[in-house]
């Protein structure tokens, strides 16, 4: 019987080829904690959580359903080849473990839409409709590809929340994304990387092998020493604000924020001292950073709220208050 991963037969064929790739599965989480990195290995019998959203039975699962042989497709659709060359990228498939992982670490749920660029045989968008129910897009320039992808959404049962489009990754608007996976190489990247960050805040990226630029990512998974990895386009926050927070004695403050793409510096002006900001990081449209002064740490979390900044205040010794700042300047702009 043909695999619907057929590059993987030898894997997924036997009991003890579901155990192999469980084994060898490794992942290093961030996102539960943005500065805190840990390692986590996955087996049969210790089966931890890999992502903030992730259930232990969920994940036995979805990693056995991407281990599972799937049904003999139709003829009516050339099987795919190994290598098959296209104008951006020849066809190599993600292994399937990696898009589980791939996936799960970027919080995959029905409510989003799964986009894949260079979507070959419709492997990522399937799994994630079947294993998540999100709803998925492909966009691959081979037409034997996408008429392949078509008929295995099918047979999998998915086709109504699954739509492949023969076109350009350049050319095709796959703005709604809110997940939106790729293996490409660097160039490639490097070209979709201004459109990338445009996208809103929060929608998530996942690549398999390569990266962005010099994007670092915000999470990594790993197979057989072969890295995916995962960034959050961030809200920009940049420029020179005022803040003013509530409470019965009200302070206002003047703060420079300079920001690469989700790495955040700066300084205070507090009364006449010019003071550094620590722990400053950006994660999708949510800002955080602190500041020192003496023995009080002063804690600031917000938002954008339109064209202000909102979020809340923890003084060292006080009640919890909130901050609103407005812009009153620009500064230079990086990716």
């Amino acid at each position: 019987m043909q695999n619907f991963f057929p590059e993987e037969a030898s894997l997924t064929g036997a009991h003890s080829g579901m155990l192999g790739i469980l084994n060898r599965f490794r992942i290093s989480s961030t996102l539960a904690g943005i500065t805190m990195r840990s390692h986590l290995y996955i087996n049969c019998r210790d089966i931890t959580p890999i992502a903030p959203f992730a259930k232990r039975r969920a994940l036995l699962a979805s990693i056995a359903l991407a281990a599972l042989p799937l049904p003999l497709l139709a003829q009516s659709a050339p099987t795919p080849v190994f290598g098959t060359p296209g104008k951006d990228a020849g066809w190599i498939p993600t292994p399937a473990p990696m898009v589980e992982g791939m996936l799960r670490m970027a919080g995959v749920s029905k409510n989003d839409l799964v986009v894949d660029l260079g979507s070959g045989d419709g492997r990522i968008p399937i799994f994630a409709a079947k294993a998540f129910g999100a709803r998925g897009l492909g966009i691959e320039l081979n037409g034997d590809l996408v008429a392949y992808s078509i008929e295995a959404a099918k047979k999998q049962g998915v086709a109504e929340r699954v739509r492949f489009v023969h076109g350009d990754i350049f050319e095709v608007d796959f703005n709604q994304g809110t997940v939106i996976s790729l293996f490409m190489p660097p160039q490639v990247n490097a070209r979709l990387l201004p459109k990338i960050l445009a996208m809103r805040p929060g929608t998530r990226i996942v690549s398999y092998v390569f990266a962005m630029e010099d994007w670092e990512p915000d999470d990594w998974v790993f197979f057989d020493n072969v890295q995916g990895m995962l960034w959050v386009v961030p809200a920009r926050f940049e420029g020179n604000w005022r803040i003013r927070t509530e409470g019965p004695n009200p302070d206002s403050y003047e703060v420079t924020l300079t920001q690469r793409y989700q790495k955040i510096n700066g300084h205070f002006m507090f009364g006449r001292a010019k003071l550094p900001l620590f722990d400053a990081n950006v994660l999708a449209d949510r800002l955080r950073f602190t500041l020192v002064v003496g023995q009080r740490r002063f804690d600031f979390v917000g938002n954008h709220r339109g064209a202000a900044l909102e979020g809340t205040l923890h003084v060292t010794g006080e009640p919890m208050r909130r901050w609103s700042a407005m812009k009153t300047g620009d500064v230079p702009r990086f990716p």
